[in-house]
């Protein structure tokens, strides 16, 4: 299980896109951070190596900088490492089944899971598999279909 503390112990940036962070729980992940450079105009100071380069943590360890001024949360670093890694994070999953303002009993009837794994997904106590995102934008679909 995934501690609730997001606090981001050392980082290091690898050519060209890439950042391995450590935890202070000391877990480790790496994040690409192309689809963020390519796409957002704060993050594109950061296609240049040396500016890639000078990241920071900040903000007691809750934050992500760079000398350009773009910066990160903890949080979702851990997002996006999830996501990178074909896994849904349990944020993610949350906004799901609070944007169709589904209960625990609904959101599992709609996915076919029990109540208890989708409890399990919603408090981070499970990580959310990728076939679990795909069963929920199937079931989207279908609703939009209806």
């Amino acid at each position: 299980m995934r501690k609730t503390n997001f606090r981001l112990k050392h980082v290091t940036a690898f050519a060209p896109h890439t950042v391995g962070i450590t935890y202070t729980d000391n877990s480790v992940i790496t994040v690409d951070l192309k689809p963020l450079i390519e796409s957002l105009a704060v993050f594109a100071p950061l296609d240049n190596p040396k500016e890639f380069a000078s990241a920071t943590i900040t903000d007691f360890g809750f934050t992500l900088e760079w000398s350009c001024g773009a910066s990160l949360d903890s949080d979702r670093l851990f997002e996006m490492s999830l996501e990178q890694a074909g896994m849904v994070s349990n944020a993610a999953f949350r906004r799901w089944q609070d944007a169709h303002r589904l209960s625990l009993t609904q959101a599992a009837e709609a996915i076919g899971l029990t109540r208890r794994t989708i409890s399990q997904y919603r408090t981070g106590k499970r990580p959310v598999p990728r076939t679990v995102s795909l069963a929920c934008k199937g079931w989207e679909v279908e609703q939009t279909a209806a």
